[in-house]
């Protein structure tokens, strides 16, 4: 493909032309599941790849780049809260549609005009940024709105690739990648390939696995390339690489990739976590209580999440003087996160109470999100509209 330029897709996935499930909005290639020629439409799929664990190896990094580093943050109040990922193919053991989309679409062969190169680009952003955490006297390092979204757009590409049976023919660097140079909000928020091209020789999951290694590889060189320390991502962000290095990483799994809780804007957070709490509590409530048994019993923060409530000043309005007092249950964590964010507009636009709670629970929506994942309930939460 030479210099071409390959666009990031901007807008959420078309519905399959004869409609389907939920799952079909994301379609992938189905020679990954077959060998030879594709079964009669009448056959039993086979069950689902094991579902990916934390792979502890880093990636290589992309020619010319420095080898990525272990990213161990540094104790504070909010680490070390990870329980052990649920691991075992979904619950729905479900297959994901045939059906294809041409790729031709992601790709631009216009000039460059108006984007910038990776690490020019980082250099002038920061990715990896430290802010107060609003009711405390403690700050909080956070990966920058524009980080999170160059990330996404990144994985949607390989993603989207993916769904037609193409793979990178060789590893993803820095320098294939351009960034939109918008003032304000737009800063990042067109992302292109430069001199890639992808192949359907030797498709399959452990093809898609290097791609997405390789991805891992370059953003950690993009956060360094902004003068980021690794060993202060935010948990959420290193799962969300531990996923993309992950060994047991399935094709189902892309959909958690490209609609990871890690990679939300700060400003969509509360829509994300009340379309998560409503399928948990309110939906698998009526529907299947066992699931949603399954869901409370794994979240993270169960021991100490109504100290740290308390000791926020500003969150710890929420809990004072309640009707109904909140209890040390995952139930009631849900609870006060949901009460506080259906009142933001008492808040003032910058007084900082959703940055906040990500600040203080940090892995509270992954987490809500893996355990839908891992019962076959994501899809059905409508997270892919919540990305802006």
């Amino acid at each position: 493909m030479g210099n071409a330029l390959l666009r990031c897709f901007e807008g959420d996935d078309h519905h399959h032309p004869q409609g389907g499930r939920a799952r079909d909005r994301y379609p992938y290639y189905q020679p990954q599941y077959y060998g030879g020629d594709p079964p009669p439409a009448s056959a039993a799929p086979p069950p689902p790849l094991p579902r990916p664990q934390p792979h502890h190896q880093p990636p290589p990094a992309p020619h010319g780049a420095a080898a990525p580093t272990t990213t161990q943050a540094a104790a504070g109040p909010n680490t070390g809260h990870r329980r052990q990922r649920n691991s075992g193919a979904h619950a729905n053991g479900a297959v994901a549609s045939p059906y294809q989309r041409s790729s031709t679409e992601d790709i631009d062969e216009s000039s460059a005009e108006g984007l910038c190169d990776a690490k020019s680009f980082a250099k002038a952003n920061a990715m990896l940024i430290q802010v107060p955490v609003l009711g405390t006297t403690r700050t909080f390092w956070r990966l920058s709105d524009t980080a999170t979204r160059i990330s996404r757009k990144l994985a949607l590409i390989l993603r989207n690739h993916h769904a037609v049976g193409k793979r990178l023919a060789s590893p993803l660097q820095l320098s294939n990648i351009w960034i939109g140079i918008g003032g304000g909000s737009a800063t990042g928020s067109t992302v292109k390939l430069r001199g890639v091209s992808f192949t359907d020789k030797g498709f399959g999951v452990e093809r898609v696995r290097d791609d997405y290694r390789h991805l891992s590889a370059v953003l950690r060189s993009l956060i360094r390339a902004s003068g980021g320390d690794l060993n202060r991502l935010p948990p959420d962000y290193r799962e969300f690489l531990a996923l993309l290095e992950s060994d047991a990483l399935a094709m189902e799994d892309e959909f958690l990739v490209v609609n990871n809780a890690a990679l939300l804007p700060m400003k969509n957070r509360t829509e994300a976590f009340l379309v998560l709490h409503e399928r948990i509590v309110k939906h698998l409530g009526r529907t299947d209580r066992a699931k949603k048994k399954r869901i409370l019993a794994r979240l993270p923060y169960e021991k100490d999440w109504l100290d740290t409530a308390r000791a926020n000043t500003k969150i710890n309005q929420w809990v004072v003087n309640v009707n109904n007092e909140y209890k040390r249950t995952p139930g009631d964590l849900l609870r006060l996160n949901r009460n506080v964010r259906s009142h933001l507009h008492e808040y003032n636009d910058g007084d900082g109470i959703e940055e906040a709670l990500y600040c203080e629970w940090p892995e509270l929506l992954m987490d809500m999100e893996w355990l839908l994942h891992s019962e076959g309930e994501l899809q059905g939460t409508d997270i892919e509209n919540k990305f802006g």
